[in-house]
């Protein structure tokens, strides 16, 4: 897919676990003002939901089921698992692929019961909370970890989706498949991005993953952890008009 100047490009955003369409929203303001601008491609964002689906295969097949046949993926954490997925299924379809925060690899064993015993003790004896100051620290950069914008919007995106998306999502991850062996069969424009200061996957997994894919762009982004769209959204706009320009 070439981008023209008269055509909106489609791009399919895949958000990571209990985040919605909020989560895209810096960025596609700031993809917008820059097409408006004439310095960038104008997109056509396709945001599915990932949140009736308790398996990446299900989720994968209605994302294919709503986006049209050719566009470009955009995989967050979560939203990466469901991308390779596609690109098992339909990676003909596939024209850019952006890897954002998200790892090839499947977890071990210790962790995939920690995260299937979480399904299944969520909400038993403590209210649901789906953000908790443990997790602030970890996933986000410490100059933006008492940003009360921020927190609110993750927090907010936690329980509107709630303990039952958040056990099915969680199911979902800790039942995926490794895909490690798919990324040197990659043969589309990608870029790998992670915040530097992510401590949910490491930028160590992000070199790995980028080293494997033939041609792919690797970018560590400063002053950003795990949700470098909503820490860094200037950066990640361009990084994707890059992308697909």
């Amino acid at each position: 897919m070439t981008a023209n100047p008269h055509t909106a490009i489609p791009v399919v955003f895949l958000s990571g676990m209990l985040a919605d369409q909020r989560m895209w929203q810096p960025v596609m303001a700031r993809v917008d003002a820059r097409a408006r601008r004439g310095v960038a491609p104008a997109i056509t964002p396709i945001i599915p939901a990932l949140d009736t689906k308790d398996d990446v295969v299900a989720m994968a097949r209605d994302v294919l089921d709503l986006a049209p046949d050719r566009f470009v993926l955009v995989g967050m954490s979560m939203g990466g698992y469901v991308a390779f997925e596609i690109l098992r299924m339909a990676r003909e379809r596939v024209s850019h692929l952006m890897l954002v925060n998200t790892r090839a690899t499947a977890d071990d064993r210790l962790m995939r019961r920690r995260r299937l015993l979480l399904a299944r003790l969520s909400g038993r004896n403590l209210p649901f909370q789906g953000v908790n100051d443990a997790m602030l620290d970890d996933m986000l950069h410490p100059d933006h970890r008492h940003n009360r914008e921020l927190v609110r919007l993750l927090s907010d995106m936690a329980e509107n989706l709630g303990e039952d998306v958040f056990k099915r999502q969680i199911t979902a991850v800790a039942n995926r498949p490794d895909s490690m062996a798919l990324l040197s069969e990659l043969d589309i424009p990608c870029t790998v991005m992670v915040g530097e200061a992510d401590r949910v996957i490491s930028p160590a997994s992000h070199h790995e993953m980028a080293a494997r894919i033939p041609g792919a762009t690797m970018i560590d982004v400063v002053g950003a952890g795990h949700y470098v769209p909503l820490e860094q959204p200037d950066f990640f706009a361009d990084a994707l008009c890059e992308l697909v320009t």
